[in-house]
């Protein structure tokens, strides 16, 4: 089978590109590369769009090939309804000539040219900006992509979401649509990371810290005396307006880091917590549950399939404050209670969140949209 991916995927993973810009949001992407690149009778044609090349390049890696077009004003491309991307990847779909058509991320142009291609057509969902917007103050940008995503699920055939949580807001969105549940796996480097837990009760936030992933919330429940024997580590992009300009030393902002750095951060923390508003499936949680790390988390969104409330974590509703203070002194209590939690139902996610699953349930699902196509 001759499968065109489409997707935002991380050019600094390709060779030739490894001094670009390493901060992208899609980890997922290159495991899975490298995951398929085992599947026997796959023909894999990546198209990213990206600032990192000023004319057509193609690159042949893990026996895929990979063919980068160059990326124009994003005000303009969102304008037009990405346009000029979508003639560009048409016109190198057309040379490929792929069976199946696969659109990553409703952000870009990839799902619209999905939709463009017809017949075998397949998107898949990063987050459901829709459902963020309804839950969340989102930015001007997030709420334009909102509108545009709403007629482009509006045309889709088949989808793939991450959670349970995600296929019901799907079904609200594209009733028409055949909807497929496939989780990503997370790096590798997870599995390979063992706890060291700090000697003094240290929890952390990781990923966008926003109104919508509950920052606000989490400051304040950190605020509280309660807490003030925890120290809070945050690492990701802040919001500058949601960031007090006196805080007290037990919270730390260190903003976006290595993967190196992040994943050591997690080794040496009591516990996640993550208080958002709405996630299709937060790559933090499930990260965290691969490493053993104990959660304290909101019960909007698709992260609670991987942490049990009392067994491997804590799930409150949101903006509960008293319940997110509850959860961390509960976590942090003792080491012995800590590592108890931690280890509670952790083999089942790392087998869940194996990228070779998500790769076999991938193949599956390429299956049945050729069947319901032929």
């Amino acid at each position: 089978m001759r499968v065109v991916l489409a997707a935002d995927f991380p050019v600094h993973c390709l060779p030739g590109f490894e001094d670009s810009p390493v901060g992208h949001h899609a980890t997922w992407l290159d495991p899975l590369a490298r995951e398929l690149a085992s599947t026997p009778d796959l023909d894999l044609h990546w198209i990213t769009c990206t600032k990192e090349v000023r004319s057509y390049q193609e690159v042949q890696h893990l026996d895929q090939t990979f063919h980068l077009l160059p990326r124009g004003r994003l005000s303009l491309e969102m304008l037009t309804r990405f346009r000029g991307e979508r003639h560009q990847i048409a016109t190198l779909t057309r040379r490929i000539a792929p069976d199946l058509f696969h659109g990553w991320g409703t952000e870009q142009g990839y799902a619209l040219a999905a939709n463009d291609f017809g017949k075998s057509s397949l998107i898949s969902l990063q987050g459901i900006l829709t459902a963020y917007c309804k839950a969340s103050r989102m930015p001007l940008l997030a709420r334009v992509q909102a509108h545009a995503e709403k007629s482009t699920l509006a045309c889709a055939t088949s989808l793939t979401v991450e959670s349970p949580w995600g296929a019901d807001q799907l079904k609200k969105l594209a009733p028409q649509a055949r909807i497929h549940l496939l989780e990503y796996g997370v790096s590798p480097s997870c599995f390979d990371t063992p706890r060291h837990p700090d000697p003094q009760p240290r929890a952390i936030f990781v990923g966008s810290f926003n109104h919508l992933k509950g920052g606000d919330t989490l400051l304040r429940a950190f605020l509280d005396p309660r807490l003030a024997g925890v120290k809070l580590d945050i690492y990701g992009v802040a919001d500058p307006s949601l960031v007090p300009v006196q805080l007290p030393s037990q919270i730390r902002f260190h903003g976006h880091r290595s993967r190196t750095e992040v994943l050591q951060a997690m080794s040496a923390a009591w516990c996640l917590v993550h208080p958002t508003r709405a996630d299709t499936s937060p790559n933090a949680v499930k990260e965290a549950r691969v490493i053993g790390l104990p959660v304290v988390t909101s019960s909007a969104g698709g992260q609670t399939q991987y942490v049990k409330h009392g067994g491997s974590g804590l799930i409150h509703a949101p903006d509960d404050i008293d319940s997110i203070i509850e959860g961390v002194l509960r976590l942090t209590a003792s080491p012995e209670i800590n590592q108890l939690m931690g280890s509670y139902d952790q083999e089942h996610c790392r087998k869940m969140l194996d990228t070779a699953r998500t790769v076999e349930n991938l193949i599956r699902i390429y299956g049945d949209v050729g069947e319901a196509w032929s």
